[in-house]
């Protein structure tokens, strides 16, 4: 049902600046580019690896990369609900709980959006956080190492979520094992988190980029990174987080609720009886860990998906509750009015949400390309759409310069960002696609030596004024308006 829901959304929905930012590292490292060096990006390796998986397989049969990229993302996201079930149906000991929990990931707005429209760093992190989940449950302690630290290495902020659950998981696994026991559980979580770091690290040491990981993986998140708190702006914030997830956002704060209330209870009982729900105190945990992270730094409501695990399986916990207190078919009938109703709502939202707009984009970039004369360039500045749909390099690894990026390059480059601007002068690129939101940096920049031919979904699209008249005529005639 899941592959059915997210298909119906089509994978033909804009290729938006987030997006094409791992769409484009997924052909970097294809390429054989190691991640940071062929884009910028702050978030974990992994998340300029995976993608490259779908480029490879587009490639091994002759079909479009970013088809390849979605096809694959898809795949992933319908596995996330798989697990979703297979956790809750382990953790509350029911079926109808793993039924629930599936249904609530599955009617998430946000995730519907991304499970078609990829890539995403996001949704294999969301897979990740749940493979770790699991093996809490199961007391399979190097896999919940791996599955963290690896999840980690995709996004930095599902260290947050995880950790405090990993951490709550062995202390209540373990609270009535030998001193030597847990100690064994806990070097097997070390064993398997700090494997899998090291074999990154390896990577990056055989490939002689170990600076570029340090330096964009801790120090620029560190450093140059500016955070948004919560509550600074909450009545924005919640604009955002309803603007993303519609009228899933209602099952995402029942289950995020449900986990908090439920796993304090549990907690209290845990010391009075020897019956420890690991998973769900885990969840908890991972709760006030989310909770704690966002309240720091929440721009948008992606910043969510660490916590949609949680949420979907709070749901589960609410009818597993259900199933103590009410008749068996009076549970089993409210888990099926709520499956059926959050299935319908994430086919509405799937059908509703389909676009063509990658269409769009792709048959202007082709157009404006082929009027361009042999060996012309295209320079991304805040925009790589245009370089995933023509499969261009950029002449440089920045591209982002939001968000304190633009700090980094201003300390780092040489001479500065002023000295950035003088080399796309210097390098004349036949075509410069500019991002939205622009910066009067940038539009000044070319005022004098570009003309504007178009506007795209996404972009704006600058000219050279070195082309020849009727190339620039032909440009604008070929290009969105």
């Amino acid at each position: 049902m899941a592959t059915v829901t997210y298909a119906l959304r089509g994978l033909g929905g804009e290729l938006s600046r987030d997006l094409s930012v791992y769409a484009y590292a997924g052909q970097q490292f294809a390429d054989g580019v190691p991640p940071y060096l062929g884009i910028l990006n702050r978030a974990g390796p992994l998340a300029h690896m995976i993608p490259a998986l779908g480029v490879w397989a587009a490639r091994l049969v002759g079909a479009d990369e970013l088809l390849g990229m979605r096809v694959l993302f898809l795949g992933l996201s319908v596995a996330c609900v798989v697990l979703t079930y297979l956790v809750g149906r382990n953790a509350f000991d029911s079926r109808s709980a793993g039924l629930a929990s599936a249904a609530a990931l599955l009617c998430f707005a946000g995730f519907v959006e991304y499970a078609a429209g990829g890539p995403r760093e996001k949704t294999p992190m969301v897979l990740l956080l749940l493979v770790a989940f699991w093996a809490m449950g199961r007391r399979r302690w190097v896999l919940a190492g791996v599955s963290l630290a690896a999840a980690t290495l995709i996004l930095q902020i599902a260290f947050f979520v995880g950790m405090p659950a990993v951490v709550v998981a062995l202390a209540v696994a373990d609270a009535d094992a030998p001193r030597q026991d847990r100690l064994g559980d806990l070097l097997r979580v070390l064993a398997g988190g700090l494997g899998t770091l090291t074999a990154v690290c390896g990577y990056f040491l055989a490939v002689g980029a170990m600076p570029q990981f340090l330096e964009a993986f801790l120090l620029i998140n560190a450093r140059y990174t500016v955070a948004n708190p919560l509550l600074a702006g909450l009545g924005a914030s919640l604009s955002r987080l309803v603007d993303g997830y519609g009228l899933s956002l209602v099952v995402i704060a029942a289950g995020l609720v449900a986990v908090l209330a439920l796993s304090v209870r549990e907690a209290r009982r845990a010391t009075r009886t020897s019956r420890r729900p690991v998973v769900l105190l885990a969840l908890g945990a991972a709760t006030v860990g989310g909770g704690v992270w966002l309240s720091r730094d929440f721009d948008s409501w992606p910043d969510l998906f660490p916590l949609l695990p949680v949420a979907a399986l709070g749901v589960g916990a609410i009818v597993a509750e259900a199933q103590r207190s009410l008749s068996p078919r009076r549970a089993l009938a409210l888990t099926l009015a709520f499956s059926l109703a959050a299935t319908a709502l994430a086919v509405s939202t799937s059908v509703r949400g389909r676009t063509d707009t990658l269409d769009l984009q792709r048959a202007w970039t082709v157009r404006l390309e082929s009027h361009l004369p042999p060996g012309a360039r295209i320079w991304s500045i805040n925009a790589p759409q245009p370089l995933v749909l023509s499969g261009r390099r950029n002449p440089s690894r920045f591209q982002m310069f939001g968000d304190g990026l633009d700090t980094y390059v201003e300390d780092t480059y040489e001479g500065g960002l002023d000295a950035f601007v003088a080399r796309i002068d210097t390098e004349r690129p036949a075509l410069v696609a500019i991002g939205f939101p622009r910066t009067k940096r940038w539009v000044n920049a070319l005022q004098s030596d570009y003309r504007r031919v178009g506007i795209a979904p996404g972009w704006i699209w600058y000219a050279s004024r070195s082309l020849p008249r009727s190339t620039v005529t032909d440009l604008r005639r070929a290009g969105p308006r």
